[in-house]
């Protein structure tokens, strides 16, 4: 599929070219990776939808065009894929709105929409053109002023550094064809900067400072790398950074405290963890006690508060969910990039 091997993986979907009773059924089917999807539209009438896709390293970057339809995904389908990424949608043309949102959450062309995979979400669209960022949360969330606050926001076009970004990814796209692996991971970095200081610019005023926000992803990122220590300590961290723990939990503050960010983060890779089939043989109660939980009727409390669904439910859904993906995946599809995105 690739011009030359040193060139960027390319993929292209078009349900023109099928009869049009099964074209949404193949849309359907393929962006199932992430969401369901539903539509009004007459089987009959057809539903054209074309994606044009790039793999720049780690991230996904593509061109949609699709029918008016309803997107869905609960918190049983993130326990069934475990994907935890962002998605960042430019709409081109057509609008997109949280189906129990108001004015504020539909979008107008050029404006920014903003899918969080590790969240449930609840939209709908028009016919509609868009690009399509997808990024693991591991490259962007370090980035972030307020990683879980961004799930189905909408940032207008009309701001300059919104319409930056828009303009950035829609020329990366433009000379997809002719990027090589190694321009396009020389260039991710600068993209991922680019896009965190347009999500951070939409946070509210009281989040860190800039000399903060360097020092709390850095000790996101010293977290990250220990999170099955036992001996993980506030004391421990403000230490290795030289601040006191009060400063220490200032920082954590919008996180809800330094403790629930370090469980929660937990709790996030025991789900990720019990949704991965090569640690299948791997017991519940040990991934817990590998990452601090020593209970298991407390594990499985705070894991059902956090993630929606209990600790087996995760990993049964994971199972069924990989069987599926076995059958149909494809290592030059776009929908396989998602579904391997960690």
């Amino acid at each position: 599929m690739n011009p030359t091997p040193n060139a960027l993986p390319h993929s292209h979907f078009d349900t023109s070219g099928l009869p049009r009773a099964q074209q949404f059924a193949a849309w359907r089917e393929a962006v199932n990776v992430i969401f369901d999807t539903e539509t009004s539209e007459s089987r009959d009438a057809g539903f054209k939808t074309r994606v044009n896709g790039y793999q720049y390293g780690d991230v996904v970057l593509g061109s949609i065009q699709t029918g008016t339809q309803r997107y869905n995904r609960s918190n049983a389908k993130i326990g069934r894929d475990g994907l935890d990424h962002y998605v960042l949608q430019f709409y081109l043309d057509g609008s997109c709105r949280a189906r129990d949102g108001g004015p504020e959450s539909c979008t107008r062309p050029g404006d920014l929409f903003i899918v969080d995979a590790a969240q449930p979400l609840a939209t709908e669209t028009t016919q509609s053109t868009f690009l399509n960022l997808a990024v693991p949360r591991r490259l962007l969330s370090p980035l972030l002023d307020a990683p879980d606050q961004y799930s189905m926001r909408v940032l207008r076009g009309t701001d300059p550094t919104v319409s930056l970004l828009r303009e950035h990814l829609t020329s990366l796209y433009k000379h997809g064809p002719e990027m090589t692996i190694a321009s396009a991971k020389a260039v991710l970095p600068a993209t991922l900067q680019l896009a965190a200081s347009v999500m951070n610019a939409s946070a509210k005023p009281e989040h860190a400072a800039a000399v903060q926000q360097c020092v709390f992803v850095s000790i996101c990122r010293h977290l990250e790398e220990r999170l099955n220590d036992p001996q993980l300590s506030a004391e421990q961290v403000a230490f290795a950074y030289g601040i006191s723990r009060a400063t220490l939990y200032r920082l954590f503050e919008k996180e809800g405290g330094f403790a629930t960010y370090i469980r929660e983060r937990r709790l996030r890779r025991c789900r990720e963890m019990l949704a991965d089939p090569a640690r299948r043989g791997i017991s519940i109660a040990d991934i817990a006690a590998e990452h601090g939980f020593s209970n298991a009727a407390n594990f499985a409390r705070a894991f059902r508060r956090s993630i929606g669904l209990s600790p087996r439910a995760v990993r049964m859904l994971a199972l069924s969910g990989d069987a599926a993906r076995v059958q149909t995946a494809s290592a030059d599809d776009w929908h396989d990039w998602i579904a391997r995105m960690r």
